[in-house]
């Protein structure tokens, strides 16, 4: 009888342990789906930082549903995570590969952007250089270090 209750309860906290870190992954996702964002850089003079149409836009993105993420930069299409204060955005083409991650990713304090986040670590890669780019632009814009808030569309 005592060998059953421990299976029982080992099986019971198995089964606890798996939905808890499910949800947790699912709650990242779905935080972001189906939302669209102005990704911008706060003003250089502070007084402007109540301003929204003060920032400097680096791409709109649009999440959606299977963890897709389209860019409005030659229509970029790839996949993010999020995983709790960081989010990883990849995009991918039959040439390049762009991943940045943000971290510190949490609710903004301000009234018109969502979410407030800091780039640090930002990766491109070009398989052929006679062909054209569709992502150096965006990955010269993105600068490590530098605070970013996601704008409300």
């Amino acid at each position: 009888m005592l060998n059953k209750r421990i299976v029982f309860l080992i099986l019971l906290s198995a089964l606890l342990v798996s939905a808890c870190t499910n949800n947790d992954a699912a709650s990242g996702s779905d935080k972001l789906s189906g939302k669209t964002f102005n990704i911008s850089y706060p003003p250089v003079i502070q007084g402007d930082a109540d301003s929204p149409n003060k920032y400097h836009s680096i791409m709109k993105i649009e999440f959606s549903d299977g963890n897709a993420a389209t860019a409005a930069v030659n229509d970029a299409e790839g996949t993010y995570e999020l995983h709790d204060e960081v989010l990883v955005i990849k995009f991918e083409n039959d040439n390049e590969h762009l991943e940045i991650e943000f971290t510190d990713f949490e609710e903004s304090d301000r009234d018109f952007s969502e979410y407030s986040t800091q780039v640090s670590r930002v990766e491109w890669e070009m398989i052929d250089y006679d062909k054209i780019s569709h992502l150096r632009n965006l990955y010269s814009q993105l600068n490590k270090e530098m605070y970013i808030e996601f704008l409300k569309q």
